[in-house]
């Protein structure tokens, strides 16, 4: 926050808005109270440094924040000074067309295709869930390894359709947080639900699936910000919870009771609860 009120980028009203921005996108992560720009934040970042240079600087940012002011205080026409932007702009965009896509980060010369070394080293790819290194001629061939060397195992048809779509094939693919299955058809169809070996049942039923169709469990799963629980019929069922559920209700709305910390064993899942802080009830 101090470093963009430094560089006057932004108000303090928009700065939780890049902030959320930012992470929603996965550009960065949080590491404590601190952002680290993760490996599709930094393929970003040097594509727009490399392309559109005039756009992001402190400058540019600087200028624009005060046309912006201008207009809001009647000093300026706000058509012209869009028709000042946006003219050389879509011109730049319209000239980056034909780039190649920032999916490809160069060669890693260390390693070979761990099925057949003879197609030479391997290309660094960007993927959804990190860099990883790819064989040069995917997709006639497979082959790739993790960003440390080690092999990762190619995609797995499980011999279930995808229920999302009813066209691809579900196969079982490694990402970043373990195994997980998914469409074969990816980017089309974007469904995924993780392998069942990544899945850790917690016995207590889904508040939310009716009992008739055999019900949903509440299970532990692991996303992009660490663990959290939601059921085991998504993404039919959207529900989820922070924490780990310890199987009673609350006595108050009839809400699954969580895991809570050292202080406060056990407090409400439903936030808008009073028992979800038990330890304010009685002040």
């Amino acid at each position: 926050m101090k470093e963009l009120e430094k560089r006057e980028i932004g108000r303090p009203s928009t700065y939780a808005a890049i902030i959320f921005t930012l992470l929603k996108r996965n550009y960065v992560e949080k590491e404590g109270r601190a952002l680290r720009p993760t490996d599709t934040g930094e393929v970003v970042s040097g594509f727009v440094e490399k392309n559109f240079e005039n756009y992001i600087s402190d400058t540019f940012t600087a200028e624009m924040e005060n046309d912006l002011d201008k207009i809001a205080d009647g000093k300026r026409d706000y058509k012209k000074t869009l028709k000042d932007f946006y003219g050389p702009f879509s011109k730049d965009v319209k000239a980056k067309d034909k780039l190649e896509k920032a999916t490809t980060l160069g060669e890693d010369v260390r390693f070979k295709c761990p099925l057949d070394e003879s197609h030479g080293i391997m290309d660094i790819k960007l993927s959804r869930t990190g860099r990883f290194l790819s064989c040069k001629l995917f997709p006639k061939c497979m082959g790739a390894r993790k960003i440390d060397g080690s092999i990762m195992e190619p995609p797995k048809e499980t011999g279930e359709i995808c229920p999302k779509c009813g066209k691809g094939k579900l196969v079982e693919k490694e990402g970043r947080f373990g195994k997980f299955i998914a469409c074969s058809t990816y980017p089309k169809c974007k469904f995924i639900k993780q392998s069942e070996n990544n899945i850790k049942g917690t016995g207590v039923k889904c508040p939310l699936c009716p009992p008739a169709g055999g019900g949903g469990e509440i299970a532990e799963r692991r996303g992009r910000f660490g663990p959290f629980f939601s059921c085991t019929n998504y993404p039919e069922c959207k529900f989820i919870m922070k924490s780990k559920p310890t199987g009673n209700k609350c006595a108050l709305c009839d809400s699954l009771m969580m895991e809570g910390t050292k202080t406060i064993p056990e407090r409400c899942s439903n936030r808008a609860c009073p028992n979800h802080n038990p330890h304010k009830l009685n002040k």
